[in-house]
């Protein structure tokens, strides 16, 4: 079950000091799976295409009946929590609220950037440039071939070619990706636009689940 025009949805954030965002459905799109344009708090009107991290208040529902929304969520009972599935889109674990950093930043910058928003990637922006992505493990080798923390910047860091996929592609697939390309953080598109972010971890919590259920 998704959104409607006119309902609320919120978003998470695992940046430390910022609050969730929070917005009105404008439109329902579903050309490349069901999103939504959403004016948000602030003004401005962007796409979302909700990841396990959006919220969704549907008007005329009491107060503070938020639940999560997921690509699973039609095909379990109301009031359980959706199992998602390797098969599902892997927009159902992505986090889509992304952090990034600007690729003149320093590695110390960045370092910290990835401390206190506790992420382990980066979405590095270079003007109009498509972005790339910084994970800690690039912080990590640089620092351990002796880079000067306040010379060295976050572009010079950034994956040559960063490995991109749908958000429609199954989880499975993004694993399989990520095996192929030997990445724990792949970012995802919708018409060539950034919406979200996986990491290994999400994928191997899915798999691990999944194992254990074929367990029983």
């Amino acid at each position: 079950m998704g959104a409607a025009v006119g309902d609320e949805i919120t978003v998470d954030t695992d940046t430390i000091g910022q609050v969730r965002r929070r917005g009105e459905v404008r439109e329902v799109l579903t050309t490349a799976g069901e999103h939504y344009l959403v004016r948000w708090d602030d003004g401005r009107e962007s796409l979302l295409f909700p990841g396990p991290d959006a919220r969704i208040r549907h008007v005329g529902d009491h107060a503070g009946a938020e639940r999560p929304t997921s690509a699973a969520d039609s095909r379990d009972a109301p009031g359980v929590p959706p199992r998602i599935r390797l098969s599902d889109p892997v927009r159902a674990i992505m986090a889509s609220s992304v952090v990034a950093i600007d690729g003149a930043a320093t590695l110390r910058a960045v370092a910290v950037r990835l401390t206190e928003a506790e992420v382990g990637a980066l979405m590095v922006t270079n003007g109009n440039a498509a972005p790339g992505i910084l994970s800690e493990r690039d912080v990590v080798r640089a620092v351990g071939r002796g880079a000067d923390l306040d010379k060295i910047c976050a572009s010079d860091l950034e994956a040559p070619e960063t490995v991109w996929a749908e958000s429609t592609d199954s989880i499975r697939d993004v694993a399989e990706l990520m095996h192929q390309a030997d990445v724990r953080h792949i970012p995802l598109q919708v018409h060539g636009e950034l919406v979200g972010l996986v990491s290994i971890r999400d994928v191997l919590s899915v798999l691990l689940r999944e194992d254990a259920v074929q367990r029983e």
